[in-house]
């Protein structure tokens, strides 16, 4: 890789990341998560990122055979978001007779379908190395 796809690769993983930071492995550490970044085909700070994931209890990444499935629910997740918003944005415009509970359970659910789609979108996202190899 030339310096300048260098510079172009770092400048993107900050833009994505933002911190960075420094570990000191031992040897056997570091071969352990280069075994694990080969075997998913991901690179050593991905494979730190997910275990972070995991342990701060966020969903993991999509493996490459789980990811069209879940791309396709989070598709449907936001279909149903829209529902949502359709149904809201009626109640506001009075072509439904307004209910003030019914209003709050809907965007109570519309929320959670956001932020679950969310975690979705974050999990097909994959690694650098994936996504190259879908391209």
């Amino acid at each position: 890789m030339d310096a300048d796809a260098q510079k172009a690769a770092v400048k993107s993983a900050s833009r994505r990341y933002g911190e960075v930071t420094h570990i000191r492995f031992s040897a056997d550490e570091l071969a352990s998560l280069k075994a694990i970044g080969e075997r998913e085909g991901a690179t050593v700070s991905e494979v730190v990122r997910r275990l972070v994931r995991a342990e701060a209890g966020h969903l993991p990444v999509a493996s490459e055979a789980l990811r069209p499935a879940i791309v396709d629910m989070a598709d449907q997740l936001r279909r149903v978001g829209v529902n949502f918003n359709q149904a809201v944005r009626a109640m506001n415009h009075g072509r439904v007779a307004h209910d003030e509970d019914l209003e709050q359970a809907l965007m109570a659910v519309g929320n959670l379908v956001r932020q679950f789609r969310e975690e979705l979108k974050v999990m097909t996202g994959g690694s650098r190395k994936a996504r190259e190899a879908r391209s």
